[in-house]
């Protein structure tokens, strides 16, 4: 039996009529600005993830049908575009799109075909339900070009009946309703395929100075996420949709454990591109998380360099679901001061406060090939941004005569040195910080029994060092 469909508007910039629109909707110039997703577009499928399964990877070479269908009495498609669009090496199709947010690690190859079907349907013309027409016209299609639809790992059936798309969620099967003037439509709805159902944003947050508090009391609106192309965005897919459908691996997604200072990536390049801080869930229905990312312009996020969006990091409310299998963003609106949802990132200064998970986040700096941020959970104290974390021994610690020091430092690969803060040439430990920033040194000498103060030091690139505070421990012998 064919699942329930669930109802949503998708509009565009151009206000079509019958479409209703988010507050203050900003489109990327990328989206398709005269396609207008109005139709029953993500369409769950019964297809729960396993128990303790928390992705979906979809990876390798995958062969795609997409079968042109025309009906007897005329239409509008046109089967070179379509191809272009969609399995070409068009720099701008689905299949260059899908190279490029999955780093390679998925390829869609396959064929397009055509086929007269008999006259346009009633139910085009009466808004009857296009995907099932779409779907078995599909079926039509490549058994008379002698295929077998079972043979191929995702079918694009496109047919022309008033506009739109829709896709199961997830599953192998979209319809295409009309002849888009650019790919958007098949990347939109592809995401549905891959498990990705519509986004949204937390708008109009409270805010005191430097400081958004979310989700508490924000504004929850439809789409406005232009980093989303699911979501009202025709950019690359967000980190988390990456990291749930197998792109990134194990150091490219990290979740923070302990309150310190990260380090992250460009997304799309290598090292950390998706931190996940962890919030409450809804037992074995959902996980929940705040989802982090950072970006910087390519040929698909085309931002102005100087954009809201490239000189910030990028905050999610990130959902699997698992009873329906699939996965939901909703994008906070870091600058809820303004009348827009198209500015979204903590900019560096800026704190989010989810007094809901009991963390802070704050954007410490942002550069061309990454950014840091400081994390505090569990209500404590937030690391300064300027200087390197001292994470273990904690403040009045008792500590072995050899003890292990840990923490954080404010850029990747930097020198630490933990020393005796009563005489900072005696140094204690050395090491050097990975690519998250993190680091963990045992002691090198023996310590003193007694009450110690210590203190950390970091330098990149030759620079002076910095320090953090210093911390008093009390070493207790062998």
């Amino acid at each position: 039996m064919r699942p329930s469909v669930m109802f949503y508007t998708l509009c565009t910039s151009l206000m079509l009529a019958g479409c209703s629109q988010p507050d203050a909707l900003s489109t990327n110039q990328l989206v398709d600005n005269t396609f207008n997703y109005n139709e029953q577009d993500f369409i769950p499928n019964d297809d729960p993830l396993p128990e303790g399964i928390n992705q979906r990877p979809i990876v390798g070479v995958k062969k795609v049908l997409v079968s042109v269908i025309h009906w007897q009495d005329g239409d509008t498609l046109n089967k070179p575009l379509i191809e272009k669009h969609t399995i070409s090496t068009d720099p701008d199709s689905l299949r260059s799109y899908i190279l490029a947010a999955s780093l390679g690690k998925l390829t869609l190859d396959g064929q397009v075909i055509s086929f007269t079907s008999g006259p346009r349907p009633d139910a085009c013309k009466s808004g009857g339900d296009k995907f099932s027409l779409a779907t078995a016209e599909g079926v039509k299609a490549a058994q008379a070009n002698g295929l077998d639809p079972s043979s191929f790992d995702y079918l694009i059936n496109v047919i022309d009946c008033g506009g739109g798309g829709s896709a199961l969620t997830p599953g192998r099967v979209m319809g295409v309703y009309g002849q888009a003037e650019s790919p958007h439509v098949y990347k939109h709805e592809f995401g549905h395929n891959l498990g990705y159902a519509h986004g949204n944003t937390y708008t109009r947050c409270p805010k005191n100075s430097e400081t958004v508090s979310a989700p508490t009391d924000c504004r929850t609106v439809g789409y406005g996420d232009t980093g989303d192309s699911v979501s009202g965005g025709g950019t690359l897919y967000p980190a988390f949709n990456r990291w749930y459908s197998g792109w990134l691996d194990a150091s490219q997604a990290v979740t923070v454990k302990s309150t310190g200072i990260y380090s992250l990536g460009v997304l799309g390049t290598s090292g950390p591109q998706l931190y996940l801080i962890e919030r409450p869930g809804n037992g074995t229905r959902t996980r929940n998380f705040l989802s982090l990312e950072f970006r910087r312009p390519t040929f698909f996020d085309n931002f102005p360099p100087n954009d809201n969006r490239v000189t910030g990091v990028w905050a999610r409310f990130s959902t699997l679901v698992y009873y329906s299998s699939y996965m939901i963003n909703t994008q906070l609106d870091g600058t809820p001061e303004t009348a827009t949802t198209a500015d979204p990132t903590l900019q560096p200064g800026r704190t989010l406060v989810d007094d809901v998970a009991n963390f802070k986040v704050q954007t410490c700096q942002t550069r061309s090939n990454g950014a840091s941020f400081a994390v505090a959970l569990n209500g404590e104290t937030l690391p300064a941004c300027n200087a390197p974390y001292l994470r273990a021994p904690a403040e009045d610690a008792k500590t072995p005569v050899r003890p292990v020091f840990s923490g954080s430092s404010t850029e990747p690969s930097s020198d630490i040195s933990v020393v005796d803060a009563h005489y900072p040439g005696r140094v204690l430990a050395s090491t050097k910080s990975d690519i998250q920033g993190q680091w963990s040194v045992p002691a090198n000498i023996d310590l003193e029994p007694g009450e110690m103060l210590i203190k950390v030091g970091q330098s990149t690139q030759g620079k002076p060092i910095v320090w953090g505070d210093t911390r008093r421990i009390h070493v207790m012998g062998r």
